[in-house]
């Protein structure tokens, strides 16, 4: 239960700047550019996580 707290710690502290810096980025310059960021910042880290755990769990099952 002490993982979820810090997934969940860690992920406010990432998540809320990254957040922020994203609709700096898409205020001064364009929006798309600000999504570009936001999928950078937030969505490919999430990708890598979730591969990750796919291919941890499948190294723990066998």
């Amino acid at each position: 239960m002490g993982y979820l707290y810090i997934v969940v710690f860690a992920g406010l502290l990432y998540l809320a700047p990254a957040v922020l810096l994203c609709v700096k980025v898409a205020e001064k310059t364009t929006t798309k550019m600000g999504w570009a960021l936001a999928f950078g910042l937030i969505g490919l880290p999430v990708v890598l996580l979730v591969i990750g755990g796919v291919i941890e769990a499948q190294g723990a099952a066998v």
